[in-house]
């Protein structure tokens, strides 16, 4: 029983780390590939998109997530405790998805063709496809962030991506 609480506090610690560093790693990736020299190589690979990218490694993300904390549900050691407490983390997991969701479609309502939206337990964040944004767009989008979720608006990050 205990093995199995210590191995969901783990989890759960390092799913909040991903999560706090994802837009950090992003940030560092872009900043890496316009200050890095381009390497030499015999085949040219094609450029990726960051949008893409970052949708990619969220619904990577999201699927270990899931399939672990499936994993503890229905484990057959795990105690009644830690199944509720995967229960509960896997049911944020669905509501933070169905936001994020929620949010691009009215997004891409609104004339924003591409955009990937993350949230969280506290923070959000949205990347757009735009070269700028003007304080009225963001402003808009962030009304719309903190219509669908309970992120305080200090915590939401609205970032344009060309």
């Amino acid at each position: 029983m205990r093995g199995r609480w210590w191995y969901l506090a783990i989890l759960l610690a390092l799913v909040a780390l991903l999560c706090a560093l994802m837009p950090r790693l992003l940030r560092s990736q872009s900043v890496q590939s316009v200050t890095a020299a381009p390497l030499e190589s015999a085949e040219p690979e094609a450029e990726e998109d960051p949008l893409e990218a970052f949708r990619l490694e969220r619904e990577q993300l999201r699927a270990m997530q899931t399939a672990q904390l499936n994993d503890i549900i229905h484990g057959e050691d795990t105690d009644a405790d830690t199944r509720a407490l995967a229960q509960r983390t896997l049911l944020s997991l669905m509501d933070w998805t169905e936001q994020e969701t929620t949010i691009e479609g009215v997004l891409r309502a609104r004339g924003y063709a591409d955009c990937v939206v993350t949230v969280h337990e506290d923070t959000a964040n949205v990347l757009v496809r735009a070269e700028a944004l003007t304080r009225q767009e963001s402003a808009v989008i962030l009304e719309l962030v903190l219509r669908q979720t309970d992120v305080q608006s200090g915590n939401v990050k609205i970032i344009p991506i060309n």
